[in-house]
């Protein structure tokens, strides 16, 4: 389900999480892009990929979006309810975008 307050961007990760997309998943991040997890980083696509394997699709997670708000310009806080084989529970993930995913950082909630 989309979220039509939030850039198409967000909804897509959401989107090809849920539908265990990876390729999609993928491409939707900046060459350059930073995914932190609770302190682990992953820079670029190639380690991001590797998280995706690891720790989302791979865990078959799904997402669900509880709230959102834009806290700057293309920078967004996203509140997620996750599911899966790894981790459950809920917590926020701050989104910086262009066109593709700039960075994630996924905070403790």
């Amino acid at each position: 389900m989309n979220n039509t307050d939030l850039p198409q961007v967000i909804n897509q990760f959401v989107e090809y999480t849920n539908s265990e997309n990876s390729k999609d998943f993928i491409n939707l991040f900046a060459e350059e892009a930073i995914l932190n997890d609770w302190g682990r980083i992953f820079k670029g696509r190639d380690s991001i990929s590797e998280w995706n394997k690891n720790e989302n699709i791979g865990k078959k997670s799904r997402f669900q979006i509880l709230d959102s708000h834009e806290t700057a310009v293309n920078n967004w806080m996203v509140q997620i309810k996750v599911n899966g084989n790894g981790f459950n529970g809920t917590g926020p993930m701050e989104f910086k975008i262009s066109d593709h995913i700039l960075s994630i950082r996924i905070l403790p909630n």
